[in-house]
């Protein structure tokens, strides 16, 4: 925790010097107050001093209180501003750090982890900073202030004093040392609960459809019923160190009282220092009170600190160079008997891939479910590092490339079209923020989503979250014209038109081909009917190539492309 305030706070070193200064000096006033109150009694009431002395002390104590309560408020103003800047510096590092992670690292790391990471875990270590500078060093200093005034003012009773602050103590490390796990616990657990709620969230539609709201209540019921169980024990520990802490201060005020007033008979100390003494064992009360919050809020904010320094400590595994692609030379892509699997202990997603791919020529791939299509493009976008084999691009392993640049040349709609939030526009300029709009009105036409953005009403029609007032099908193709607004070498349609109808399909294809002919273009599909008019297809099963050629050939030669044809009523010749 203190490892993440020095390296994202040290940027407002003089506030954070400042602030526990003034609290410090608010902390004095506050112990100078009992000694007042000591000097009204001996001297103002029971001495000789008269009203005159007690209306100049209590105005002195109205002065402390008047700046003490300054001096607060710019302790308040000074650590707020360090905890939120902090959190807005962390959080902009931590969402760049998860940005730059590959898609390994971001797996393993898993989504709703890293939802929590940038949410409920920042904010438990921004409440800490914020807590630090403001009573962090102001708790220890009264209760030491306390005990130290104590021992001037009754030397013969400052043992109550220690021995109230030795038990004390243990009673603050004891319950802080046992609460540290649980904290751990919950945090892992609101991960799952994230999870959860993404799923009921984002398929809603889905639960609603098979009536399964039950179900997912049960559900979420479960996961938050972990959180609670976890939470009672914590509570239930954590809840007993105000009855604790006021038993032992309540033992000391009762020994105070009692042994004060046989010293005030024996005339060893006055009324006053009694009075003081009972004041300062309050004060030091309420410091335990605060320390053993804090203790709470520290516990949270070290467990939410290890989870945040292990995502800004995980390094990308994606080995990248600075070579940039060569404009001059064709774009091809050889695959040189990659193996690859997503994991040390599951199978091969892909499994000695032999295959190049040249520019300017269209290629489709088509295989079951599993074959390894995707992971296919995956790896050729260099989206992770292959285990075996290597990726050639114009000649060089794939990793002497710079990752950017790479990507620049690579338009890639994916099998699950997103649209984020905002107008059509923006989401077409999410490629390219440079794009005319001549290229906008060409790329519409390419993509047959004319007609989606004119029965919006235009380019700045509203896009929900998700694109959720948006069809499938319109999506897909919304998706299709933002990559072809990039206008990048390579064009790859991962499934990309599988909620298009036939028509429009087949449109789409027709108006690529005659515009793209000199890229390198790839199908992925599950139908034969979009890929069979390519100029080579790559038929996959279980993560290996079956054939590769066009369709008459394949029906000839592979048996996996023959079995996927009639599966689809393509007419196979009888073979």
């Amino acid at each position: 925790m203190f490892k993440l305030f020095a390296q994202y706070a040290k940027k407002y070193k003089v506030s954070i010097v400042l602030a526990p200064i003034f609290k410090i000096f608010e902390a004095v006033f506050g112990l100078l107050t009992p000694i007042i109150v000591k000097n009204i009694i001996d001297f103002g009431i029971n001495g000789t001093e008269g009203v005159e002395y007690i209306l100049i002390q209590g105005a002195i104590l109205l002065a402390l209180a008047i700046v003490g309560f300054a001096m607060t408020m710019v302790c308040q103003f000074l650590s707020i501003k360090v905890a939120t800047n902090y959190g807005y510096i962390l959080r902009n590092e931590l969402y760049a750090k998860i940005n730059a992670l590959s898609y390994k690292e971001l797996d393993t790391l898993t989504t709703s982890r890293l939802e929590t990471n940038l949410s409920n875990d920042l904010i438990a270590t921004q409440t800490a900073l914020m807590m630090m500078l403001r009573l962090a060093i102001r708790a220890p200093f009264i209760v030491i202030g306390s005990i130290i005034l104590s021992i001037f003012i009754a030397p013969t009773l400052c043992w109550i004093f220690l021995l109230g602050g030795v038990l004390l103590g243990l009673i603050i490390f004891v319950i802080g040392f046992i609460s540290i796990p649980y904290n751990s616990k919950i945090q892992s657990n609101l991960d799952d609960l994230t999870k959860t709620s993404e799923d009921n969230l984002t398929g809603s539609r889905v639960v609603r459809a098979f009536n399964k709201e039950e179900h997912e209540r049960k559900r979420f019921f479960f996961t938050s019923a972990s959180i609670e169980q976890i939470s009672k024990r914590l509570a239930r520990i954590t809840s007993l160190s105000n009855p604790l802490n006021l038993l032992v201060i309540n033992g000391c005020i009762v020994l105070i009282l009692y042994l004060g007033s046989i010293s005030v008979t024996n005339g060893t100390i006055t009324q006053g220092d009694i009075v003081s003494l009972v004041n300062y064992m309050f004060q030091i009360s309420v410091a335990i009170v605060v320390v053993a919050n804090l203790i709470v809020i520290f516990a949270k904010g070290s467990s939410c600190a290890k989870r945040i320094n292990v995502v800004l400590a995980t390094q990308s595994s994606l080995k990248v160079g600075e070579d940039t692609i060569d404009e001059n030379k064709p774009l091809d892509i050889t695959f040189d008997d990659v193996t690859f699997a997503y994991n040390k202990d599951a199978k091969p997603a892909l499994k000695n891939i032999n295959i190049t791919l040249k520019e300017g020529k269209s290629y489709g791939i088509i295989g079951g479910t599993g074959a390894g299509k995707s992971t296919f493009i995956n790896l050729l976008n260099h989206f992770y590092d292959v285990d075996e084999g290597n990726i050639k691009v114009q000649g060089k392993n794939i990793q002497s490339y710079d990752f950017k640049n790479l990507n620049e040349h690579i338009a890639l709609v994916s099998q699950n079209p997103t649209l984020f939030s905002g107008t059509i526009l923006d989401n077409l300029k999410f490629a390219n923020e440079n794009v005319n709009d001549e290229r906008i009105a060409h790329v519409l036409k390419i993509a047959q989503c004319e007609d989606v953005v004119n029965a919006k009403g235009g380019l700045e029609a509203i896009v929900e979250e998700g694109g959720k007032n948006f069809s499938g099908g319109q999506k897909q193709r919304l998706t299709i014209a933002r990559s072809l607004c990039k206008d990048a070498r390579i064009l790859i349609l991962d499934d990309a038109s599988s909620a298009l109808d036939f028509k429009t399909d087949y449109e789409l294809r027709k108006a690529i081909k005659e515009n793209y002919k000199d890229n390198l273009v790839i199908y992925i599909s599950q139908r034969v009917s979009s890929i069979k008019d390519v100029d080579e297809i790559i038929c996959m099963k279980k993560g290996r190539i079956e054939g590769v050629g066009k369709h008459e050939e394949l029906i000839k030669s592979c048996v996996a492309y023959r079995d996927i044809c009639a599966s689809q009523g393509v007419e196979v010749n009888g073979l």
